[in-house]
């Protein structure tokens, strides 16, 4: 049975995955902090609610004003999908802040991490009250209940939300985790093997030692669809990621070098005054 997909509109994902974006997945973005996850899944989000979804967003990295913060410094104004209520916030973020919590429209639950039983009870609360085809869920980021528990917990919640959300409601389920440390690589790993879809970010290690920080996006696997595997380059622009240009990355490259061949003249310059001194 063919599966069923969107274009997600962000061109370098789009570019990864030819055949779309499946309806009803669970995904993960994983990769090194700065790579632009975080841009990645809001701007899928905003996408998603122009093209007609809803979008259930669940932080856990941090505040819903922060959230909406990050859309609208890309000119997306979510508050017209809030008011309609296709755009929704499960905050899990705010129990932190006890008696200094504030309220933000579109929270629709305040949960504490403690009490995964109650998170994943509201996502499928607030799932099975949309009677769209295209609905998203979104949970920023994983790694904060590494934090909590152990990994077998963490990868046990997974599986449950992958059953209930995508699978019995039909929901595209996209998870961020940051890959910094080595237990957060290995759980990495092992959530590859366990979810429909898996692509990492990274910024280009080459790139980034010349100071130029190219991010990158691999799509490693999509069950059932087709990818194109291999590191793709993207910018994060004032309205959000799109390809790289390669004229400018090409005259931004000869400027580094140019600026680099300068600094070993100059060295060398240096190395041989101290050489005549010592004579």
């Amino acid at each position: 049975m063919k599966i069923k997909s969107f274009k997600t509109g962000i061109p370098p994902l789009d570019y990864a995955l030819p055949g779309g974006f499946p309806l009803g997945g669970a995904v993960v973005i994983a990769g090194e902090p700065g790579s632009g996850k975080s841009v990645m899944v809001s701007n899928l989000s905003w996408n998603v609610l122009r093209s007609g979804g809803s979008v259930i967003y669940v932080n856990l990295d941090d505040s819903p004003d922060a959230i909406i913060e990050l859309f609208t410094s890309f000119g997306w104004e979510p508050l017209k999908y809030i008011e309609s209520r296709d755009f929704k916030i499960i905050d899990c973020f705010s129990f932190r802040l006890g008696r200094l919590r504030k309220s933000y429209p579109g929270v629709i639950a305040y949960e504490r991490l403690d009490d995964m039983d109650a998170v994943i009870h509201d996502i499928y609360e607030a799932v099975s009250g949309i009677d769209k085809e295209l609905k998203l869920v979104v949970i920023d980021s994983l790694n904060e209940l590494m934090f909590r528990y152990e990994m077998g917990r963490v990868l046990e919640i997974v599986k449950t939300l992958r059953a209930l959300i995508s699978k019995g409601l039909g929901a595209s389920l996209i998870m961020t985790l940051h890959t910094s440390t080595e237990a957060l690589g290995e759980l990495a790993a092992h959530l590859e093997y366990l979810v429909d879809g898996f692509a990492v970010t990274r910024v280009e290690p080459n790139m980034r030692e010349m100071g130029i920080p190219l991010k990158q996006l691999m799509v490693r696997k999509m069950r059932g669809l087709p990818t194109n595997s291999f590191w793709i380059p993207y910018v994060i622009t004032d309205e959000g990621i799109t390809s790289v240009d390669t004229t400018k990355l090409a005259l931004l490259l000869k400027q580094k070098l140019k600026e680099a061949q300068a600094f070993k003249v100059s060295l060398q310059g240096l190395q041989g005054e101290g050489k005549d001194r010592n004579q």
